[in-house]
């Protein structure tokens, strides 16, 4: 059988998350924009994975309560949904008179709507290199003024991208491996994320030659596997009622992990005010791990 792509693992990861909304209609409204398109009577979504194709029902269910049906291409595996006027201005994206697409700014107000709206924008046109093969990610589009919003977006994150214009596409892109880690966790694909950061440090101990730089990584190895295993936990109970049982300390403690998943627990522990030890936080990181596991 053959193995699916990184970009395939993370978009299958992706189309597991629910949303809310006003997340539905930021997804829904990157993945119109970013998607191929059809500047006739009607605006047409395609997608080779059907996956996606239900993301995109399930996103217009949600935030504009229509069923859509999904038409399969004679003689491709692709999937098409076509979208009238009065939908697409319902998920906030309107036609001038001249053919001109625009998005409502409301769409992407809030951090959480812009997390949603890179989503969908990596849903569609989305690519993310292997990470034993390299570091890229890039978002396609057809619209030069989506590309620069994108860029945008993930610099107000903190994330340094470039857009270029290649063939018909303006592409939005990232080249170094934090920026695509750190794009990796903005969008929700955490599961993807630890793999990925997990294959990085695998490749930096091959590359080393020396004993120390390979013990070093080595304990930063270890680091990770621990701190995936934390983040594994307190992603588990964010989704459960328990999340609401933990005081606000151990509550700020478990979003500094998530945040910074590749510190040391001593190092966590000097990010809380009072400071923590490290014992401290390990404590309450074993009983975070306690918890998620219970029955």
């Amino acid at each position: 059988m053959k193995k699916n792509s990184f970009s395939a693992e993370v978009k299958s990861e992706l189309c597991e998350l629910k949303f809310k909304d006003n997340e539905a209609v930021a997804e829904l409204a990157a993945m119109i924009l970013f998607g191929e398109n059809s500047q006739s009577e009607d605006i047409m979504i395609k997608t080779d994975r059907a996956p996606i194709a239900a993301r995109i029902q399930a996103a217009l269910k949600k935030s504009v309560h229509e069923e859509i049906p999904i038409d399969i291409l004679k003689g491709k595996r692709s999937f098409c949904i076509k979208l009238t006027e009065d939908l697409l201005e319902k998920a906030g994206v309107y036609i001038s008179e001249d053919g001109e697409i625009a998005l409502d700014e409301d769409i992407y107000e809030s951090a959480t709507q812009k997390r949603a709206f890179l989503r969908g924008a990596f849903l569609i046109s989305g690519t993310i290199t292997d990470p034993l093969k390299g570091y890229s990610c890039e978002l396609f589009t057809y619209n030069e003024d989506m590309a620069y919003l994108a860029a945008e977006m993930l610099e107000e994150f903190g994330i340094k991208a470039h857009t270029v214009k290649r063939n018909n596409y303006s592409v939005t892109y990232l080249k170094d491996h934090n920026s695509v880690s750190d794009f990796l966790n903005i969008i929700g694909a955490h599961k993807q994320m630890m793999d990925f950061i997990e294959t990085q440090i695998e490749k930096d101990l091959n590359n080393r030659s020396n004993r120390e730089a390979i013990c070093r990584a080595a304990n930063l190895d270890k680091t990770i596997e621990a701190s995936a295993r934390q983040c594994d936990a307190i992603l588990k109970l964010q989704k459960s009622s328990r999340w609401e049982t933990l005081d606000e300390k151990t509550k700020e403690l478990a979003m500094l992990r998530i945040e910074f998943f590749d510190l040391s627990l001593s190092a966590i522990g000097q990010k809380m005010s009072p400071v923590m030890t490290k014992s401290s936080v390990n404590r309450r990181m074993n009983k975070l791990i306690e918890m998620s596991e219970e029955n």
